[in-house]
This record gives structure tokens, C-alpha cells and sequence, in this order.
């Protein structure tokens, strides 16, 4: 027995009024008056017995305690449990509101709705005395409602769920749901989903029941990874990275057509048609031309689609400030300056892309440069702060383990380490001849990139967290390095690979995954997004510097002065989980949640009896007092 409203039930001691009324009544006095026919009459009603009377006294005191106890019992809401230890005392709803869940059926109808309506439908199955909270997740869960046992207001919460455009973390929603299902045992979680529920485990306090609201057999072509970045030493040219899947459980052996459309600065720039098979997925390198900071648009187009949240991507083509970078050489009259290297970095600064501060040893260190670039020199004290190229290193010095060749061995060829290392975009590897003139250990996470004969010419890597390029060749010196062009652009994607980290050259574009916290350096933020064909703005309002990125599209800052630079960046879907839709299982993933066993009917909610109790209560006092004239 447990009470729903329990803080009403002090209302009981206010039966002391009516007990103190009946105890401390008043009696009759006796009065000597003329011997009239109406008095006679009038004393005739009270000839009866005394017991008779009391007992007709006390039937009414019963009767306005019986009123008055029921009244508060329903007014508290007595709950009565007849069931066993085992009965259910806690269910923790736990809806996924990730992307997916935006999968509409023929009738347009989403997962979400249909989730939405399988629980409530099962919340009619259980007692009114079971607890019931609710818990949504997307990329975190978030409870919506803790344990209540108020029904409206449960309901009211879940008929407002909606997706919204991120990925799922189940994980962490189920360890949320299980810590609030423990409160109050025995208890059931419900997992309502549209992918593939748990390993199921050994039946325990908590219980957990996946309901699987997925459609059979759906198609959904979605774009799952995106980055764009510029051509190294080309103005204007852009090149983009777009993978393209087609989900696991599309009809197996049926070839799905999609096409890709490429919008630069609204103009349509190129059409990519693809045809994929269940679970595949295709990856394209997009040629770009454009200007920095106009919008690029990505839209996937297929018949059949089911989700339209990863179909398209909103991005700006990125603008990048020159790289400053300080190049330190031995004194000219000692050593004369190699031509070849001076030519490459005078080539990466005519586009734009690198700002030299060419120095010598006196005058390191220099402050303000993104990369320093040693040319047959180091200092005492390796500076830890800065990523750092070495040319043909003289001796050891910080993380650099190097011995010089007075003498340099030329090499006819070299094999490659890993070729699709960033440092080797667009060097023809296989042409290269060159003259090794130091030798230098490999530590670390240093990856050896060239090598000639057995020795290491040209690594890279990251040691505690700085960036660091080692050649360990002389151009001058080489055949047929300092005549190709694959020595300036090695020289660019070397500047470029070891400052694209450095918190100084970031980009006031970035990107985000949807879901993601951003800082942002003004209370209002302005959003572009891509809607029923055509670009909508809308305006959201900041609180405390951070926003939480919940839709997809691009969004750029207010900052009320001035002289505070706009915030823009761009927020995306790209998850593989969420693309790949999956479809609803034959057997053994949907759970029916059982009927429960028919107990007695004096058993749950009792108001409806205390009710029946007070109206049947007034009618008989009613009785005695006006028919009976019982005082």
C-alpha cells in the first residue's frame, strides 16, 4: 500500500474536530412549560429507548468519519499492490532521437513518431503504481522526466521529443538509464530504437527490453566524410574529399544510382553520378575553383532515399593567411647560401602562401614566425614551440640525433616509406636522385618517408606533440632533386603539414560535427542552412560563450562591437553509424512487452472506490437526518 499524493495525507488529524464535537456536545435542558397539544406531539419523537438513541448517534458520527477519511484517501490516491516482490516497480524509457530516427516510412510517417506511439501505447498496459522516467539520447542522453507517476505529464513530455540531426551514443545512454532504473528496483528499461539493441544479458534487477521500430528493408544514400583544403601553390584551387555510402541493408544485389551535384557560390560547378551496392562506399576527389570564404554546397540526390539529414553539406572554401616562417642559415661568407633551396621557398612565397625571414645564427631566435626552417644549422636550445623543418642537420641537438657527411653519397633512386603521407601530395617520388650529406636516427613517431640504400633521407613526425620535418640531402648537391618541380612543392607541403595544427594559423571558418560545443565570441549567431531547395537564415541567442551545434549548416557571429572579428564555421551529419540505416531484424531483436497476469480488482488506484465511498456515505446520512431526524 503507498499513497501517490503522500504530503496530503496530514489532512487526517483534522478528524479530531468532528470526534471533539460529538464528545463535547451540547444536551437538552429541561424547561416547565403549559401542557399544549404541539409540545405532546413533539415529545412523542423522543420517547424512544435511550440505547436506540445512541446507537443512531454514534451510526452518524461513522458515517461523517467515513466521509471525511475518504475523502483524504482520494485526495492522496491510495495505491494498493497485491503482486509479489518480483512485480516491476520502476520503467525507464529510453528513446534514441539521433538522425536516423528521421527515416520516414510510405505513409511519412518517422521512427521517432512510430516509437512514440508504440509507448504509449504499452504505458497503458502497466499498474497506475509503477514509476515511470524517460530518457532521450542523441550524442549525450538528457532525462526528460526522472521517476513519476504522473501519466499526463509523462505523456505531454514524449509527445514533444524530436530528432534532432546528430549521431547516436546508445552506450552512454544505456549506462544513464540503468544507474536511474537501480533507484528503484525491480525495474525494466525500454530501449526504442532503430538499430540493433544489446547483447542480451542475464536477467537481473534491471531488465532491459529493446523494441525495434526500423523498417524493413530501407535505402539511404548519405554523404559521410567531407574535407576540402587548398591546392598547395595554386590561387583560387581547391580540392575536396567526399565519401558517398549506401547502407548494409538496402535490398541485397540491387544497384542504387545517386548523383552528386557540386554548388560554388550558388552556380552548379560539376555533377557526379555514382551507382552503389548495399554497404559500399565510394570516396571522390573533387576539383574545385573558387574564391575564399564562398559557400560550397554538396547535395546527394537518389530515388528511394529515407533520410534526407546526410544528403547535404554546407561549407566555405577556406581562407588561410601566409605562413611566417624563419629560414636560418650559416653566415653567407662561410657557407654560401644553396641556390636551389632559396628558389623553392622564393617560388611558395610568389603565390602567397609563405612570408621567409631569412637570418643567421645571430639572429635566432626571432619571435612571431609560424615554422622555423634550420638550413645545415641548430640551435643550443631547441625551441619546443614551434614545428620545425632541418635541413641536412650539422649534429644532435633536442630531438634530433644527426651526424653530418663531409662527403655526400649520391643515391640514383630511393624507395618510399609511406606514400600517401601528406609531405609526399604530388612528388614524383620515383624521379628523384639525390646526394645524402647527413645521417639522422628515426625516434619516436618520426616515420621515415625517402630512403636511400638502408639509411633514412627524409622522416617526419610528431615528438611530444611539436611537428618536426628532417631531410637529410643537400639540393645543391643532388642530380636531378633541385631540377624538378617536385622539390618546391615537397618544400610546401612540408611548410603546410607542420603549421596545420599551430593554434595561430587557425582559420576563422571551422568545422564541427553536429552535436559538438562551440565557443563563440558573441551572444547572437546567425544560421544559413539548406531547406525545401533554397537557403533559409535563422537567428539563435547565446548564453555564457558556448553553443551547442544542433542542426546542420553554416553559422557565423554578431559580436555587438566592432572591432571583434565574426566567428564562422560549419556544422555537419557525416556519421557512418547514422547513414548506414539499418533495417528491422526477422527475429530476435523486437520485444513484445507481455500482458500483465489479471489480479484482483481491489488492487492499484483506488480513488474511484473512496469516491463510490463518500457519495454512498452522504446518501444513507442524508437518510437518517431528514427522514429519520437523527441529531
Amino acid at each position: 500500500m503507498s499513497f501517490l499524493n503522500p504530503a496530503l495525507i496530514w489532512l487526517l488529524g483534522l478528524i479530531v474536530i468532528p470526534l471533539l464535537l460529538y464528545v463535547f456536545r451540547r444536551k437538552s435542558k429541561r424547561f416547565n412549560v403549559s401542557t399544549l397539544v404541539f409540545f405532546k406531539t413533539l415529545a412523542k419523537e423522543h420517547q424512544e429507548s435511550a440505547w436506540l438513541r445512541r446507537l443512531k448517534k454514534l451510526v452518524s458520527l461513522l458515517l461523517t468519519l467515513i466521509i471525511f477519511c475518504a475523502a483524504i484517501f482520494a485526495l492522496a490516491r491510495l495505491i494498493l499492490t497485491t503482486g509479489t516482490d518480483d512485480e516491476v516497480r520502476t520503467v525507464v524509457v529510453l528513446m534514441d532521437r539521433s538522425a536516423s530516427m528521421a527515416v520516414e516510412d510510405e505513409e511519412g510517417q518517422s521512427r521517432l513518431d512510430a516509437a512514440v506511439e508504440r509507448v504509449q501505447q504499452e504505458l497503458l498496459r502497466i499498474p497506475e503504481n509503477v514509476g515511470v522516467a524517460l530518457i532521450a539520447y542523441d550524442v549525450r542522453p538528457e532525462i526528460l522526466q526522472p521517476r513519476t507517476l504522473k501519466r499526463r505529464e509523462l505523456v505531454s513530455r514524449i509527445g514533444e521529443l524530436e530528432v534532432r540531426p546528430m549521431a547516436g551514443n546508445p552506450e552512454a545512454a544505456l549506462e544513464s538509464a540503468g544507474v536511474l532504473a537501480k533507484l528503484e528496483t525491480p525495474a525494466e528499461i525500454w530501449h526504442l530504437s532503430d538499430s540493433p539493441g544489446p547483447e542480451p544479458e542475464s536477467p537481473g534487477v534491471v531488465q532491459l527490453e529493446h523494441m525495434n521500430v526500423a523498417l524493413p528493408e530501407p535505402v539511404n544514400v548519405g554523404i559521410t566524410a567531407f574535407k576540402v583544403r587548398p591546392v598547395p601553390l595554386e590561387h583560387g584551387q581547391f580540392e575536396a574529399y567526399v565519401q558517398v555510402a549506401l547502407n548494409e541493408d538496402a535490398p541485397e544485389g540491387e544497384v542504387v544510382p545517386a548523383k552528386l551535384e557540386v554548388v560554388v557560390g550558388g552556380v552548379p560547378a560539376q555533377l557526379r553520378e555514382l551507382e552503389l551496392l548495399p554497404g559500399q562506399r565510394e570516396g571522390l576527389v573533387l576539383k574545385i575553383e573558387g574564391a575564399e570564404n564562398q559557400m560550397l554546397r554538396l547535395q546527394l540526390k537518389a530515388e528511394k532515399d529515407v533520410l534526407p539529414l546526410d544528403n547535404v553539406v554546407l561549407a566555405a572554401l577556406p581562407a588561410t593567411r601566409p605562413v611566417v616562417a624563419a629560414w636560418i642559415r650559416p653566415d653567407p661568407e662561410s657557407e654560401p647560401v644553396d641556390p636551389y633551396l632559396q628558389l623553392a621557398l622564393n617560388s611558395i612565397h610568389d603565390e602567397g602562401e609563405l612570408e621567409v625571414y631569412a637570418g643567421t645564427p645571430a639572429d635566432w631566435p626571432i619571435e612571431g614566425v609560424d615554422v622555423a626552417i634550420f638550413d645545415r644549422w641548430l640551435p643550443e636550445d631547441w625551441p619546443e614551440d614551434l614545428p620545425v623543418i632541418v635541413l641536412n642537420p650539422p649534429g644532435t641537438v633536442g630531438p634530433v640525433a644527426a651526424r653530418r657527411l663531409e662527403n655526400g653519397i649520391p643515391h640514383d633512386s630511393i624507395r618510399v616509406g609511406n606514400e600517401e603521407h601528406p609531405l609526399l601530395f604530388r612528388v614524383s617520388s620515383s624521379r628523384i636522385a639525390l646526394t645524402q650529406t647527413a645521417l639522422f636516427e628515426v625516434t619516436g613517431s618520426l616515420e621515415p618517408l625517402w630512403i636511400a640504400g638502408s639509411e633514412p633521407v627524409l622522416a617526419a613526425g610528431e615528438v611530444r606533440g611539436q611537428r618536426i620535418v628532417l631531410m637529410g640531402f643537400t639540393p645543391g648537391q643532388s642530380e636531378r632533386l633541385p631540377l624538378l618541380a617536385s622539390f618546391p612543392i615537397l618544400m610546401g607541403n612540408a611548410v603546410l603539414w607542420a603549421v596545420e595544427t599551430s593554434p595561430g594559423l587557425q582559420r576563422r571558418f571551422r568545422e564541427y560535427a553536429t552535436g559538438d560545443l562551440a565557443e563563440v565570441n558573441a551572444d547572437t549567431v546567425v544560421w544559413s542552412q539548406w531547406e525545401d531547395g533554397r537557403l533559409k537564415k535563422s537567428r539563435t541567442t547565446v548564453e555564457g560563450g558556448l553553443i551547442e551545434l544542433d542542426r546542420i549548416g553554416i553559422f557565423e557571429t554578431e559580436p555587438a562591437d566592432e572591432s571583434v572579428p565574426r566567428q564562422m564555421g560549419s556544422a555537419f551529419l557525416l556519421s557512418a553509424n547514422e547513414s548506414n540505416v539499418r533495417g528491422k531484424p526477422t527475429t530476435g531483436e523486437t520485444v513484445e512487452i507481455a500482458e500483465p497476469t489479471r489480479q484482483s480488482w481491489l488492487r492499484g488506484d483506488l480513488t474511484w472506490l473512496f469516491l463510490a465511498l463518500v457519495a454512498l456515505a452522504l446518501l444513507v446520512e442524508s437518510w437518517l437526518f431528514h427522514r429519520h431526524a437523527v441529531y
